[in-house]
């Protein structure tokens, strides 16, 4: 994404968050609420990864966000997968609300929202004439 010009980078597309980048601001920033914030009880003091955000910022929050999942991974038992939290946020309603959910679903949570928009990112790439960045799991850092 950072080998595109910053003009098509930030460019409104009319998908489900504005621009490419901003979608894939959204990927960083749901790993950081439900592997960071959720868990250790930083819920109220989160702050949002979004905006004009540098490619620096970008970068370093990439490679922290790759490290740490490769760190969970690797820990990952039966018992910490089972470990329960409580979620609060407000819903596209509006109005409030509290959920318990475990590690678990929350990693299912974060494989569906890769799927749904790093494919909608390569979509975009794909339109674009730009060739999307795919990648095997099995070539993958998190596959070892």
């Amino acid at each position: 994404m950072l080998k595109l010009p910053k003009k098509e980078r930030i460019k409104d597309r009319g998908a489900s968050f504005p621009s490419i980048q901003d979608i894939f601001l959204h990927i960083l920033d749901n790993n950081v609420w439900w592997l960071e914030s959720v868990p250790r009880d930083r819920q109220g003091a989160h702050h949002e990864l979004k905006g004009r955000v540098s490619e620096v910022e970008i970068k370093r929050q990439a490679h922290r966000i790759a490290q740490s999942s490769r760190k969970l991974g690797r820990s990952l038992t039966p018992a910490r997968l089972n470990r329960s939290f409580v979620v609060q946020g407000v819903g596209g309603d509006g109005k409030p609300f509290e959920m318990k959910v475990n590690l678990r679903t929350i990693i299912w949570h974060l494989v569906e929202e890769e799927l749904q928009h790093r494919g909608e990112m390569n979509a975009l790439f794909w339109q674009m004439d730009v060739d999307a960045p795919t990648r095997a799991w099995f070539s993958s850092a998190l596959a070892a």
